[in-house]
C-alpha cells in the first residue's frame, strides 16, 4: 500500500513532522506553504517516494482559489518580504543521505533555504527526470556524477553559490532538455562543448555567472534549441557560424560579455527570433539589414556596443509589426547625441531607446 500526501496551496506553516518519515509515501506534495526549519532526517527514510514538492515556503507564494471541485485558479504573489527572507526549509537535502531516495522521479525545492554541497551520491539518482533546486543557498561545485542521472530532462540549479567549473561530462545527459545554472556568479570556466551535441536539449541558461572563453563552434550541430541565455559572463571571441543554423532558436540573450566582430547577415536565418540581446559587447561593423526578416522579433537590444552606421530601414519597418507597439517591447541602439559632439553614434530615426556611447546612459526616445 502506498499514499499520496497532498497538502499543496493550503497555506500550512511551523516545521515539518518526523512522522512523515515513517508513511509508505509515493508523493509528497508539501509547495505554497509557509513551513520552515529544518527537515527531519526521517524524510531520507521515503525509500519508494517518486515525487517530493517542497518549493515557495519562503512568503513568495502561490494563491489558490478553491471550489469543492479542488483547486480552479492559482495566481502568484510575493507577499512580505521581509518576512520571507525569514521563511522556508533549511538542510542538506542533496547531501550525502539524498541516495537514499533513488526511487526519485521528481525533486521539487526552489525558493527555501536548502544549504551544504551536492554530494557525488546524487548519482543515485537514475530514475530522476526533473530536479528544481532554484534559489536556495547551496555552496558547492558541480560533481562529475551528476552526468550518471540518466533519465534527468529539467535540471535546474539557478540563484544558489556554485562554484568551480560545469563539467564536460554534462554532455552524456542525453535525455536533458532544460539546463539552467544562471545567477551562481562562481561558475568559471568554459561552456561544455558537449551541450550542444544533445538532440534534446532546448534550454540552456547560464546568464550571470563568470563563464568565459569562447561559445562553442558545436552549438549549431542541431537545430532545436529554442532558449539561449549566455548574458552577464566573460565570454569573448566572435559569434561561431553554428549560431544561425539555430532556426528554431526565440530568446537568444549574449547581453554584457565582451563579444567581438562583426554580426553576420546570416542572423537574418533566425526567423524564430522573439528576444535578442546583444547589448555590451565590442561588436563591430554595421547592423546587418537582413534583421529585417526576424519578423517575429518582439525586443532588439543593441546599445552599448561599437556598431555604427544607420539602423537599416528593414529593422526599423519591424517597428510597424511588432517591434514597439505593445507595451514592453523595445529597439535600442547607441542613437543618443555624444556629450562631446552632440553627434549619434549610430543613426536611429525608428529606435524607442537611445544611448549615449560615451556615458552608457540611456533615455527613451521621443518618438514623432
Amino acid at each position: 500500500i502506498s499514499f499520496r500526501f497532498d497538502t499543496i496551496c493550503h497555506f500550512l506553516s511551523q516545521t515539518l513532522p518526523p512522522e512523515l518519515g515513517e508513511l509508505p509515501l509515493k508523493y509528497l506534495g508539501l509547495a505554497e506553504n509557509a513551513f520552515s526549519g529544518f527537515i527531519p532526517e526521517t524524510l531520507f527514510n521515503l525509500t519508494s517516494v517518486e515525487y517530493v514538492f517542497l518549493s515557495f515556503q519562503n512568503g513568495n507564494r502561490w494563491n489558490c482559489t478553491r471550489s469543492r471541485g479542488g483547486i480552479v485558479d492559482i495566481y502568484y504573489s510575493h507577499g512580505d518580504q521581509a518576512q520571507g527572507a525569514n521563511l522556508g526549509l533549511q538542510g542538506k537535502i542533496l547531501g550525502d543521505k539524498i541516495s537514499n531516495l533513488s526511487s526519485l522521479r521528481t525533486i521539487s525545492i526552489t525558493k527555501n533555504q536548502f544549504s551544504g554541497t551536492i554530494s557525488t551520491d546524487i548519482s543515485s539518482l537514475k530514475q530522476l527526470e526533473n530536479m528544481y533546486a532554484e534559489s536556495n543557498k547551496i555552496r558547492s561545485s558541480i560533481p562529475t556524477e551528476i552526468a550518471l542521472m540518466e533519465n534527468i530532462r529539467v535540471l535546474d540549479l539557478s540563484q544558489n553559490y556554485l562554484t568551480g567549473e560545469i563539467p564536460q561530462d554534462v554532455g552524456n545527459l542525453k535525455r536533458l532538455e532544460y539546463f539552467a545554472l544562471s545567477g551562481n556568479g562562481g561558475l568559471s570556466g568554459p561552456l561544455p562543448s558537449s551541450l550542444f551535441e544533445l538532440k534534446s536539449l532546448q534550454y540552456i541558461y547560464v546568464q550571470e555567472n563568470s563563464l568565459t572563453g569562447k561559445i562553442p563552434s558545436s552549438i549549431g550541430m542541431y537545430q532545436d534549441l529554442v532558449g539561449l541565455n549566455l548574458g552577464s559572463n566573460e565570454f569573448t571571441g566572435s559569434l561561431p557560424n553554428g549560431l544561425y543554423n539555430l532556426t528554431n532558436l526565440m530568446f537568444l540573450y549574449l547581453h554584457e560579455n565582451s563579444l567581438g566582430g562583426s554580426i553576420s547577415d546570416k542572423i537574418g536565418q533566425l526567423t524564430a527570433l522573439t528576444q535578442l540581446s546583444l547589448y555590451g559587447n565590442p561588436f563591430t561593423g554595421t547592423i546587418p539589414s537582413s534583421l529585417g526578416l526576424c519578423e517575429e522579433l518582439e525586443n532588439l537590444y543593441l546599445h552599448e556596443t561599437n556598431l555604427h552606421g544607420t539602423v537599416p530601414e528593414e529593422v526599423c519597418a519591424l517597428t510597424m509589426k511588432s517591434l514597439v507597439p505593445q507595451e514592453y517591447n523595445a529597439l535600442s541602439a547607441d542613437c543618443y547625441p555624444d556629450i562631446e559632439t552632440l553627434v549619434p553614434f549610430i543613426t536611429c530615426g525608428c529606435c524607442d531607446i537611445c544611448c549615449d556611447h560615451v556615458t552608457l546612459e540611456c533615455v527613451t526616445a521621443v518618438m514623432e
